[in-house]
């Protein structure tokens, strides 16, 4: 048994066909081999730039293949926050930016080789909350403001969905799907490789150095440390990156979410999640879970700053958590558990653009910051940098308006899970 289940059903695993030797050139090289890179490589190739990928270890072995496989509109911000901050245009601007994203990974997933994606039309949103008026107001405004269908969902007609006493309504969202991303990331690897990219995976970032116009970056190949000479690097690393992001490390944290996956079961699991949706609910930290191929039951949980990952306490929580919501399902035993990283900044919103702001440093770009809600923005956001980069658009200048704040440093992920705690306080005394 592999590390996650979307190891243990990996379907036409990605291969490069060349290692990485010394004093290669490329226009652009793109560092971390997750979604919001390789949707970056995929454009930039398709516009015929000599671009250059490198993975410190394996194509999609960060949060981009270890995720609960959910692709859905709007960003980890709720839209309600940013229009505090921005006009309404500029959330309009935002929200083209992660719808597009949707549409990009529809249209993929449904196309040629891709077929092993798993894809899965439908996302149901449970409520646990008292103020049932708000949710409906909310679907409401959002379908108006953005031209969405969002349906509203009572308690009674939810029951249709879901069976479970904990929610009082939901909202479904039909353009959002669920799919295996592991499989999807490999795919996409694929297509990249076919246009021409050149992908290579074991290759670790070490350090770049600016020299006129060139950029010199020292890279491990797993042999020898070997030199790549671009015109412009974009660091992709999402919540694996490091200290070579120097003009950024102050800026976010990694935060873990973890995973589990039952063993196959029965009837059962049909007689609570009675549509073939993908399920989650209202909570910051909440739960996401849906049914895998082998009548598995994928249960995402929790955010953490701290700790380390220890996969039997995983297991009881996720035990305890299933039987909470479906008391039918309380026997049923965990195959799989797994943690990932994801990037978070304090305003919970992806960097995407230059690594330096007042002092712009014209071609050292970042593409990192899609916690907790990437599998949309992160190819949505790699569109949109790789169109400033073929000159065609400035629009990724709007995330420009998010003024950054430090991170906290050493104490910082201790801040954080004081955070978590206290949203978690909050959910608490909302629940019904």
């Amino acid at each position: 048994m592999n590390d996650t289940w979307y190891d243990d059903t990996l379907i036409n695993r990605f291969e490069q066909k060349e290692h990485l030797t010394n004093n290669q050139k490329c226009a652009v090289l793109i560092v971390g081999g997750g979604l919001a890179g390789l949707c970056l490589l995929y454009k930039l190739k398709k516009n015929n730039v000599d671009a250059v990928l490198i993975e410190e270890n394996h194509i999609g072995s960060g949060a981009s293949g270890r995720n609960g496989g959910f692709c859905l509109s709007g960003w980890a911000q709720d839209y309600d926050v940013l229009l505090k901050y921005l006009s309404e245009e500029e959330v309009l601007t935002l929200e083209q930016i992660a719808a597009s994203g949707v549409h990009w990974m529809k249209k993929k997933c449904l196309s040629e080789g891709y077929e092993h994606t798993n894809f899965q039309s439908g996302v149901l949103k449970c409520f646990l909350t008292k103020n049932i008026e708000k949710v409906k107001k909310d679907v409401i405004a959002q379908n108006k403001l953005f031209d969405q269908n969002e349906e509203f969902i009572n308690k009674e007609k939810l029951s249709k969905y879901v069976r479970s006493n904990r929610y009082t309504c939901g909202v479904l969202r039909q353009d959002s799907f669920q799919f295996h991303p592991l499989n999807f990331m490999h795919a996409l690897a694929k297509d990249c490789s076919n246009l021409g990219a050149s992908i290579f995976e074991n290759s670790k970032f070490i350090s770049y150095q600016i020299d006129g116009g060139r950029i010199n970056s020292r890279v491990f190949n797993g042999h020898e440390m070997v030199k790549v000479q671009s015109e412009k690097i974009v660091f992709a690393t999402g919540g694996y990156g490091g200290k070579e992001i120097k003009d950024l490390k102050n800026y976010w944290l990694p935060i873990k979410t973890f995973i589990g996956v039952t063993k196959p079961m029965g009837s059962e699991l049909q007689s609570v999640l009675k549509k073939p949706l993908g399920f989650s609910d209202n909570r910051r930290a909440g739960n996401y879970y849906r049914v895998l191929p082998g009548n598995r039951l994928s249960w995402g949980r929790g955010i953490s700053a701290v700790g380390n990952f220890n996969p039997s306490s995983l297991k009881k929580a996720i035990s305890k958590e299933i039987s909470y919501f479906f008391p039918e399902l309380r026997n049923i035993e965990i195959d799989y558990v797994w943690s990932g990283n994801m990037a978070y900044a304090s305003h919970y919103m992806p960097y995407v653009g230059s690594t330096k702001i007042e002092n712009e440093q014209k071609n050292v770009f970042t593409l990192m910051g899609f916690g907790g809600h990437g599998m949309n923005t992160a190819p949505g956001s790699a569109m949109v940098l790789a169109d400033f980069i073929l000159g065609e658009s400035r629009k990724h200048e709007i995330f420009n308006r998010f003024r950054r704040k430090w991170n906290g440093g050493l104490i910082g992920p201790y801040v954080a899970e004081m955070k978590y705690k206290y949203l978690q306080m909050q959910d608490y005394f909302d629940v019904a």
